[in-house]
């Protein structure tokens, strides 16, 4: 007979609720007592506790979290996809300006150095009939911005670090620390 791993060990139907509620609002005492409605707040707060700090529960508060949670590998991978992103690969440029081609962008994974679309298309109502009527469509787009992203994955790296001056203002510090002390149990008189 081989024994479950308290990690493994599956949750009941009542400690499911109780976890779920956890994640709505992140308050265990809060989240018991949704479940347990007869438990007292202190009762509640010290059942909570213990509950949480359950390996199986806490294995499954990691997994779930880790699910919608963005690692720090993640972060860093996207700020050196935005670092070296080129959305010349789905431009379609020629002598009177360009077409970007939004679906091969979302194709080729390239949407994600976007921050802001802005489309506006304005008809124009032929006043005479000899004019045709016609559509202008205005299309702005503003990229992350990729010096950025390169000068935080050189942080990371500790390869760009910024010196500041809290404390001279600028001006050369010399070696002496002045130290000076306040008796306020003297009076006006110096008594």
């Amino acid at each position: 007979m081989s024994k479950v791993k308290q990690e493994d060990k599956p949750l009941k139907i009542k400690e499911k609720a109780v976890l779920n509620n956890y994640f709505l609002h992140f308050n265990g005492t809060r989240a018991w007592m949704e479940v347990h409605p007869k438990s007292s707040y202190d009762a509640a707060r010290s059942s909570a506790a213990e509950f949480l700090a359950k390996p199986n529960v806490a294995a499954e508060i990691e997994r779930r979290m880790s699910l919608v949670q963005m690692s720090a590998d993640e972060a860093l991978q996207l700020n050196a996809d935005i670092a070296r992103g080129d959305i010349g690969q789905v431009m379609d440029v020629s002598s009177v300006g360009f077409n970007l081609d939004m679906e091969k962008a979302q194709k080729l994974g390239l949407t994600k150095l976007i921050k802001r679309v802005k489309q506006k298309t304005t008809t124009y109502i032929a006043k005479k009939e000899s004019e045709e009527d016609r559509e202008v469509t205005d299309l702005e787009i503003e990229l992350y911005p990729a010096d950025a992203a390169i000068e935080r994955v050189l942080k990371v790296h500790g390869r760009l670090t910024q010196k500041i001056d809290l404390t001279s203002g600028g001006e050369k510090i010399d070696g002496v620390i002045r130290i000076v002390v306040h008796d306020d149990s003297k009076d006006a008189n110096g008594t």
